[in-house]
């Protein structure tokens, strides 16, 4: 899911992924096959995330991905979207992914917070991620109507909330992109919290790769339900989003970070991270 001059053992400039500006340079592969797809299930599932708040609470990863992804057109992505929850709320999204170097296949995970504090993810027993702060902070979005009364209006509304964002990124070179709203949520919840109503996750995608993720959740505060928004980055480089043609939210390129194996100290602290599980020769 998911640019800065790097040097890792061959010259190449990662967008979270590949650098958008950079066409692959290998002939661009199908999309995974079943076996990469249960390939990618099964190391999600290896995952043990807990939030700080409730550490004897397994996150609980969904059985199926929330989407299947590619980018053929940088250096033959191809992955799958995943999310944990609890009590039905996402508190973590993710994506595991394979690119194409010449003739290796190299396998990365990225990861964004969604919760409201600390929370720590363990791989195959290996502490590799403990973001220390909310990886999100809601907020009242101006103009949103008055929460409806049923799911069905309230998904008519978050689609057209939706629909007021626009999304860019600018790679390493300048170069911007525009990214597509998908039509359809990557989620929909209704959970067992107290004081929330309902929420969605959407996706603001190059290609189908997603790039950043819009939280739109009905939440009670004060007596009085609301529609409040959040942004998470899934991706490294710079990327802006706009409500209504005003930017409300930026984040800069993070330095060093596409070349990280697993278990690297940089950003392990961080609400978004992503690293190399694994290295593969490519099928021809």
């Amino acid at each position: 899911m998911v640019a800065n001059s790097l040097v890792v053992v061959v010259a190449w400039v990662v967008v979270g992924q590949q650098d958008a500006s950079k066409p692959s340079n290998t002939e661009s592969p199908q999309q995974a096959t079943p076996k990469a797809v249960e390939q990618f299930k099964a190391e999600a599932a290896e995952y043990d995330m807990r939030l700080e708040s409730r550490s004897k609470d397994k996150l609980v990863l969904a059985k199926e991905p929330l989407l299947r992804w590619d980018n053929p057109a940088r250096t033959g992505e191809d992955g799958a979207l995943f999310v944990w929850t609890l009590d039905g709320r996402p508190e973590v999204i993710g994506t595991i992914f394979t690119y194409r170097y010449n003739d290796l296949l190299r396998r990365k995970h990225e990861f964004h917070s969604l919760a409201a504090g600390p929370l720590t993810a363990n791989f195959r027993g290996q502490r590799v991620w403990a973001p220390r702060q909310a990886g999100v902070k809601l907020q009242p979005l101006p103009g949103a109507p008055q929460p409806a009364a049923t799911a069905r209006e309230r998904l008519t509304q978050m689609k057209n909330l939706a629909r007021e964002f626009s999304a860019n990124m600018q790679d390493s070179n300048g170069e911007n992109f525009q990214l597509r709203l998908l039509p359809q949520p990557l989620m929909r919840y209704e959970p067992a919290v107290k004081g929330l109503l309902d929420g969605a996750l959407f996706s603001f995608s190059l290609g189908t790769d997603p790039e950043a993720i819009l939280v739109l959740e009905a939440q009670e505060t004060g007596g009085r339900t609301q529609w409040q928004y959040a942004i998470a980055r899934f991706h490294f480089i710079d990327i802006k989003v706009a409500h209504q043609g005003r930017e409300v939210w930026h984040v800069p390129l993070l330095p060093d970070i596409a070349s990280l194996d697993i278990g690297a100290p940089n950003y392990q602290d961080s609400v978004y991270t992503t690293y190399h599980v694994g290295t593969d020769k490519a099928e021809k």
